[in-house]
């Protein structure tokens, strides 16, 4: 079961990093950052910020599918074992699952997949945390590739040879950090757009709109703010 991070005082989705560092190297911590507006976590009671709260996203059940993630779990933990043969399943694995993502979301098949305002808020909320992760790994491989360039030159007999490969390394770096930058932008977006889906909900014409819900206690600050 996934559980989400959310702030206890208005309800609303929280990161451990700053929108700022979605491109870095992972670092927690605290606070944790709001994604509707990248604002830190909401006060507790005694002043200081809030830990988040782990609420389970109410995925359905799948009996069919249910022991593949049994397995999943147990065969990818964040334990490792980390090696190239791994990454080799992970890659194959994530490839089967985006074929299946990019029919299950077409015009046809979404009628199926995302019947409710719910669902389609929960691949909302799938969306933004793999674009938040694609940022980091875009990122990361870029340097990761550059050191390993940087340790062959040290090595090599041929000193142009390896300083070439260094400026090749340094270039392609160079693409995947934009790459990275232009995905952590779209997290933000995708962010904002998943903690607006969580609370949003459908109108029915058939009837006289609800009256307005009482603002959450972030936004109730930030209305006050905005008639200053």
């Amino acid at each position: 079961m996934i559980h989400l991070p959310i702030c206890p005082v208005c309800n609303e989705p929280v990161a451990d990093q700053p929108a700022t560092h979605w491109t870095n190297a992972y670092r927690g911590g605290t606070p944790w950052w709001h994604l509707a507006d990248n604002s830190p976590i909401c006060p507790a009671a005694d002043g200081q910020h809030s830990q988040p709260a782990l609420v389970a996203d109410p995925l359905p059940v799948d009996n069919q599918t249910n022991p593949w993630l049994d397995d999943m779990s147990r065969l990818f933990a964040v334990d490792g074992p980390y090696d190239p043969a791994r990454l080799g399943s992970a890659i194959t694995a994530a490839e089967h699952l985006s074929r299946w993502l990019h029919t299950a979301t077409g015009p046809f098949s979404a009628l199926l997949t995302l019947p409710t305002p719910s669902d389609v808020a929960t691949l909302i909320g799938h969306l933004h945390r793999s674009t938040r992760l694609l940022a980091r790994v875009h990122a990361q491989t870029g340097s990761y590739l550059l050191d390993q360039a940087h340790q062959a030159h040290l090595a090599s007999l041929d000193d142009s040879e390896g300083r070439s490969d260094v400026i090749d390394a340094d270039d392609i770096r160079a693409w995947l950090q934009d790459a990275a930058d232009w995905l952590a932008q779209s997290a933000q977006a995708s962010g904002v757009a998943w903690s607006s889906a969580r609370t949003s909900r459908p109108r029915v014409t058939s009837a006289p709109p609800p009256p307005p819900a009482a603002p959450t206690a972030r936004r109730a600050r930030r209305a006050s703010s905005d008639d200053a």
